[in-house]
């Protein structure tokens, strides 16, 4: 008898978007007795009949693409021998799901131990004394940051109770997953808002028509420095937690988000890179695009709603001096005001309202070239939680592919445990590895001479 299947909605505006991008995070994780690979399998079955998106692939439903729940259990698991780190991201962000069967998301355990793995101040690691290395894989369709730090935590916890030999409730559902119906809701109300408000319509296309003929600084600067073939590079640096701490404090003294701070040091940072590339002057536009978690604009509880809910890029431009001189709490109130005002007026739902205005133009290209990324998640330490008695959480990174997007990098940001954690992602097309390394130190540089 064939299983009835489960139709969930026509792919969305999001997902087409994000359909090139697939996601890696990597979770370190500490146990008291070995971790088995029964374990994991247990602890996987679980999440698969627990979390909707983990069921989630394609079909097509009268000639139209839709997502629908997978017929039967498939799960993704391996354990990987010989391999560093950077090997595994590296497949993951080029890893081939299988869309119209699933799963559209992997499990990968190195066998190997880390060799110096970051311990949170606090861990036992005496009674902790086994540590592994967990990579999760998923294509960014079905998910998004805010959803895959409740994955990881759900991993964590239910990976505790399995060692446990604890109960585990097999019915419960631990989110809903929805499609971005809201976001299109809001996208209808902007458009409203402009339609009865022509001075905001004219604001907001002025702006949009002023990106056109700009590009990235970086973009133009460093000309020829990539591979032909490209792909996605990763450095990955973590703040002590007194530093970190210090960070957070002086923010909060200047009056400005660690979100706005770090989009600050980054700006200084591709400063400093563009006089090193001999591109000198006084004051640079440094382009950046943010990343934000549609549920903001949602209002009520949405901690819930699982699935890929991010917004259109918001873009901004810092007018950034060549030599801070000491003044880069000014510099950074002035990048948090810019930043905050765009937020507070959900500018990338009114950036898209304003297309319904603006006249087909062929040669108008209103892509918006950044010289960074930002994607900041916050302290997800509540999400992914520190672990149970069986197992601890003591690190975790995430990384987004970029080599099938026109991107320089992205500076993916979150804290755990007290710790700020940068996984700095890059498309090598365009920038080269030392220049990498050059901006993520640069940025860890500066933040150190600013506390």
């Amino acid at each position: 008898m064939e299983t009835e299947v489960k139709w969930l909605w026509k792919t969305t505006q999001t997902e087409s978007f994000y359909e090139i991008y697939t996601i890696s995070y990597q979770l370190t994780l500490a146990t008291r007795e070995p971790l088995l690979e029964e374990h994991l399998l247990q602890t996987l079955n679980h999440l698969f009949r627990k979390l909707p998106p983990l069921r989630a692939c394609y079909g097509e439903r009268d000639g139209e693409r839709w997502l629908r729940e997978m017929t039967e259990i498939g799960l993704d698991f391996e354990v990987v021998s010989g391999a560093t780190t950077q090997e595994v991201h590296k497949r993951l962000q080029s890893y081939s799901y299988n869309m119209n069967k699933g799963p559209l998301w992997c499990v990968k355990l190195l066998s190997e131990p880390p060799s110096s793995p970051e311990i949170p101040a606090g861990t036992d690691m005496e009674q902790f004394c086994h540590v592994y290395t967990l990579f999760l894989g998923l294509h960014h369709v079905i998910t998004d940051g805010s959803s895959n730090m409740k994955i990881c935590g759900f991993l964590v916890q239910i990976l505790d109770a399995v060692m446990g030999k604890r109960a585990i409730d097999t019915v419960e559902q631990l989110g809903v997953f929805v499609s971005d119906e809201r976001i299109q809701q809001l996208q209808r109300e902007r458009v409203a808002a402009m339609e009865a408000d022509l001075e905001l319509r004219r604001r907001v296309v002025d702006e949009i028509q002023s990106r056109d003929g700009k590009c990235s600084l970086v973009k133009s600067t460093f000309k020829g420095v990539g591979e032909k073939v490209p792909r996605t590079g990763m450095l990955e640096k973590t703040l002590d937690a007194e530093s970190t701490m210090a960070f957070i404090k002086r923010c909060r003294s200047e009056g400005v988000t660690v979100n706005s701070a770090f989009t600050a040091l980054a700006s200084v940072a591709i400063v400093d890179l563009l006089v090193d590339g001999g591109l000198v002057q006084e004051t640079y536009n440094i382009r950046s695009d943010h990343v934000l978690n549609a549920r903001r604009y949602w209002g009520g509880d949405t901690s819930r709603y699982l699935g890929c809910h991010i917004l259109p890029l918001m873009p901004t431009v810092a007018k950034t001096p060549q030599k801070i001189d000491g003044k880069f709490w000014d510099f950074a109130r002035s990048v948090h005001q810019g930043l905050q005002k765009k937020v507070n007026e959900g500018a990338p739902l009114l950036a898209e309202a304003a297309k319904h205005f603006m006249l087909a133009n062929p040669d108008f290209d209103a892509t918006f070239e950044y010289d960074f990324c930002v994607s900041n998640v916050g302290d997800v330490t509540s999400l992914v939680t520190e672990g149970g008695d069986r197992v601890q959480a003591l690190h975790v990174i995430r990384t987004s592919a970029l080599h099938a997007a026109p991107c320089t990098w992205t500076l993916l940001v979150h804290t755990f445990r007290g710790r700020l954690i940068l996984a700095l992602t890059y498309n090598s097309a365009f920038v080269n590895s030392q220049m990498a390394k050059k901006f993520c130190d640069g940025i860890f540089r500066h933040l150190q001479g600013v506390l």
